[in-house]
């Protein structure tokens, strides 16, 4: 998948990381508000919960653009379509809570356990999302790069290890020639 990339990061991955965390610190701070009820907590709560819906929302348009990229029946396109499903209910359910929060329903303690269904479910589409981009990566899930080294063979770099000979084996390459 992820064929928008910027400085050779898939675009999807990078918008993607604001629900992760956001969503899920929104909970944390839902929860601080709940055993204090101090309002601070839960306001705090609600800019991070909707910080986080809008940064899936941009995740989620670069995440079509991937997936119509795809090739028709792939493997991938199936993975991606339940881990979009996932992420889109979780932030719904983020959406409606913050719906309910506006009306002043926080108090009612509603708030807390759609808090919670939001960032279980942003927090399991994230972990599935690594895991497609892992098997893409290689059958190992390791981040492995490949460029081109000077004499024209190609050149797999494994960056999770901590081999500095696979370094000096493949020499310069053309992916990151000096300039």
């Amino acid at each position: 998948m992820n064929k928008i990339t910027i400085a050779g990061q898939p675009l999807h991955s990078i918008l993607g990381a604001a629900p992760a965390v956001l969503i899920p610190f929104g909970f944390i701070l839902d929860a601080m508000h709940s055993a204090t009820g101090d309002e601070d907590y839960a306001k705090a709560s609600y800019l991070s919960m909707g910080a986080g819906i809008v940064g899936g929302l941009a995740a989620g348009v670069a995440g079509v653009a991937d997936y119509v990229a795809d090739k028709p029946q792939d493997e991938a396109k199936r993975e991606g379509q339940v881990h979009a499903a996932l992420t889109g209910a979780a932030l719904l359910v983020g959406a409606a809570n913050l719906v309910l929060r506006r009306q002043g329903t926080h108090a009612r303690g509603g708030s807390l356990a759609l808090t919670a269904l939001s960032a279980a479910g942003v927090l399991a589409s994230e972990y599935l999302g690594k895991r497609m981009g892992g098997e893409q990566a290689g059958a190992s899930g390791q981040h492995v790069e490949a460029g081109v080294h000077a004499n024209q063979e190609d050149v797999r770099i494994d960056h999770t290890a901590t081999d500095v000979e696979q370094y000096v084996a493949a020499g310069p390459s053309t992916r990151h020639a000096p300039e």
